[in-house]
């Protein structure tokens, strides 16, 4: 027979299922930036897309994440969870040009299906970018 002394105590294990939740707790996206090495001139943009992607006010759905991937080159990821994208997006901004982060984060592009105006602009302004270097590098090659 087991003695009350010998069982195992409860609270002990409730504490280390406890520590499991928080080690397995997803970090936002500002904790994220927070921990990420960003050029010092580029951060408070990068932390600025990290505030507004946690209000949802930049790339707040799934689709509009898939998309934002799709234009910029940038392998979607295979969860259907927007905080799964989180370490992609934002090593992806870190790597940015500065002007570039700045302007996604000062304009209202990505922030969803009512700001069409800015997301078809941008979408115009990598579309030509993109044309302007397979353009140069096609010339480089004849030439």
């Amino acid at each position: 027979m087991l003695k009350i002394e010998q069982r195992p105590d409860r609270q002990s294990h409730r504490d280390a299922r406890s520590k499991t939740r928080q080690r397995n707790r997803r970090t936002n996206a500002p904790e994220y930036v927070q921990k990420l090495n960003v050029d010092a001139d580029k951060r408070p943009a990068v932390l600025v897309l990290a505030e507004r992607f946690e209000a949802k006010r930049f790339l707040p759905s799934c689709a509009d994440i898939r998309n934002f991937c799709a234009i910029y080159g940038i392998e979607p990821p295979a969860s259907k969870s927007r905080a799964a994208a989180i370490p992609r997006l934002f090593k992806y901004f870190a790597a940015m040009d500065t002007k570039d982060v700045e302007r996604l984060s000062t304009d209202e592009a990505y922030s969803g299906p009512s700001e069409l105006g800015p997301l078809a602009e941008a979408i115009r302004q990598h579309g030509r970018a993109a044309r302007n270097l397979s353009t140069k590098s096609a010339h480089t090659r004849a030439g």
